[in-house]
């Protein structure tokens, strides 16, 4: 599959949840995601754009859990967060881990914890999200079977985005684990 996404930080996360409800999104669930990133001795899977990342959800409503192993190749163009995305379930997200430091990969620093609320309309995903340290995003993603739908699918996202007032290249094409480990480099030369 394809993953076509932007994502944008968001000064008034209840303003923007607001205006989407408007547009006819479905509040479908509030979770809390716990991703763990992974990479191998030579840091080869993050120097090549790509990304290996164990994902544990809890549902804030019921408390359910669950887990899965993410693979996200390269970025697919400059303006936006799109690429190919492999995703399966894991019956233990700790399990898992294991097994990944086991074969050798490494877990990256810091863990991504985020709360998300996920609204829904067709087949376009919103989520509002509240990372811890970096603040809160909006990400607008599509699933698209193949690269050839992907420009149709991201003209769907820009209608969307400029419906709220927003423009593509107001978005960032940068991981919230880059941004966590950028932000960490900065405090942490600033304490020196």
């Amino acid at each position: 599959m394809i993953e076509v996404e932007v994502k944008l930080p968001i000064p008034d996360p209840e303003e923007i949840k607001n205006r989407i409800l408007e547009a006819g999104f479905k509040e479908q669930r509030f979770i809390e995601e716990r991703d763990t990133y992974f990479d191998n001795a030579c840091g080869d899977i993050r120097a090549n754009g790509a990304a290996l990342r164990v994902r544990e959800t809890k549902d804030c409503r019921t408390g359910k859990k669950q887990a899965q192993i993410n693979y996200k190749g390269k970025k697919l163009d400059t303006q936006t967060m799109t690429r190919r995305e492999l995703e399966t379930g894991v019956e233990d997200g700790a399990v898992c881990r294991e097994i990944l430091q086991a074969l050798g990969y490494s877990p990256a620093e810091p863990e991504v914890i985020k709360n998300r609320t996920m609204l829904q309309k067709d087949f376009i995903t919103a989520c509002l999200d509240d990372v811890h340290g970096l603040g809160s995003f909006l990400e607008l993603e599509i699933l698209v079977e193949s690269e050839e739908k992907k420009d149709a699918a991201l003209d769907q996202i820009k209608d969307i985005l400029n419906s709220l007032g927003y423009q593509v290249s107001d978005s960032v094409q940068t991981s919230y684990l880059s941004m966590l480990q950028r932000k960490a480099d900065k405090e942490g030369y600033q304490n020196e």
